[in-house]
């Protein structure tokens, strides 16, 4: 193949890049993680390549490509399986870029790239890697958006902060819905923002100390419903985190739905299972009225808890979306997109 006819390395680089935006901004040091664990899953001895050697896959103006490294970036980026085997191919006939090629002739002979200063990774993805050449800078990183606040990582306070004040926001609505006798539960709020922006089993120490705190205002079957929050705050976590189902409102939307699922699915046997049907939540007046109309008592429950549980599930997902962008647009959550990194009054039309 002639070498007019083939990619250079910074329109493969590029087209990373994009992915990598694509999947949520996974962090450098994330991927090269993931990639160690896919060797050791599949029996090889090789250790998994350092965050810099990471980094400096996503760098432009590169001369070469690592293949192998380029597959494995992007099976971990969420790309369809399909399509490794041509990224590979891509990365092992790249020719170097042209401002490659000139910095090789004038200033090395022996076809290495020179390195450049890796950026701190507390600095988003789309932050660490803008611009057509690498620049080397100790000012912080600010936001690709034009928004001039730079980005840090959680620290040890602030996760504290946040899972306090979860806390308190799920029992507040907890509180609201037991006293106005309201057809929903917004217990869960908070536990979605932890979730997603702590994580997962930090959303699931959330979901606990919500429900113990819940027994002296609903009583002490609050407890059993921590299973309800707990998986609840799984399912945020890891689609949000993991799967890149928060990197916009139509995925989000999706795992709101999921949500409401899942939370069902656990809800409906403990309902019928040490309930009887109903603890005199007040959502249940819809069992009454199925029942009513000849429908068993197991379909009724499922009926009204799916009904409940997907409105609660959709307002209580989207107050937390605003919580979390708010969020985002200061720190690093992982999984969340660009265009969901600021508050939602804020996005464009279309922007979805």
């Amino acid at each position: 193949m002639a070498d007019a006819d083939r990619e250079t390395c910074d329109v493969v680089v590029a087209d990373l890049r994009r992915l990598r935006a694509e999947s949520g901004g996974m962090p450098f040091a994330e991927i090269a993680s993931r990639i160690q664990a896919n060797r050791r899953s599949v029996g090889s001895d090789a250790t998994g390549p350092a965050r810099t050697t990471v980094f400096e896959a996503f760098r432009p103006g590169r001369s070469r490509l690592d293949a192998r490294l380029i597959g494995e970036i992007v099976e971990v980026l969420g790309a369809p399986p399909a399509t490794v085997p041509e990224w590979v191919a891509r990365a092992g006939y790249a020719i170097p870029s042209a401002h490659a090629k000139a910095a090789t002739k004038g200033t090395r002979t022996d076809g290495a790239d020179a390195t450049p200063a890796e950026p701190a990774e507390s600095q988003p993805a789309s932050e660490q890697l803008s611009g057509p050449t690498p620049v080397v800078s100790t000012a912080p990183a600010m936001q690709a958006s034009g928004d001039a606040r730079p980005r840090r990582q959680l620290g040890p306070r602030q996760i504290i902060l946040i899972m306090t004040a979860s806390i308190l926001l799920n029992l507040a609505g907890h509180l609201a819905v037991s006293y106005l006798r309201l057809p929903l539960f917004f217990d869960m709020i908070g536990t979605a923002v932890t979730a997603i922006v702590v994580g997962p089993w930090a959303g699931v120490l959330v979901a606990i100390v919500t429900n113990t705190g819940g027994v002296w205002l609903s009583g002490p079957h609050s407890i059993w419903f921590s299973l309800v929050n707990v998986a609840g705050a799984l399912v945020w976590g890891y689609g949000a985190r993991r799967f890149g189902m928060a990197s916009t409102l139509p995925r989000y939307f999706l795992l709101t739905i999921l949500v409401a699922l899942s939370c069902s699915a656990v809800a409906v046997p403990i309902l019928l299972g040490l309930f009887h049907g109903g603890v005199g939540h007040a959502g249940e007046s819809i069992v009454w009225t199925l029942q009513m109309l000849g429908q068993p008592q197991g379909l009724a429950v499922l009926g009204s808890n799916l009904v409940n549980s997907l409105a609660d599930k959709l307002i209580t997902g989207f107050v937390a979306l605003v919580a979390v962008a708010s969020i985002a647009a200061r720190w690093v959550v992982p999984g969340i997109g660009d265009r969901l990194r600021r508050p939602l009054s804020d996005a464009p039309e279309g922007s979805a």
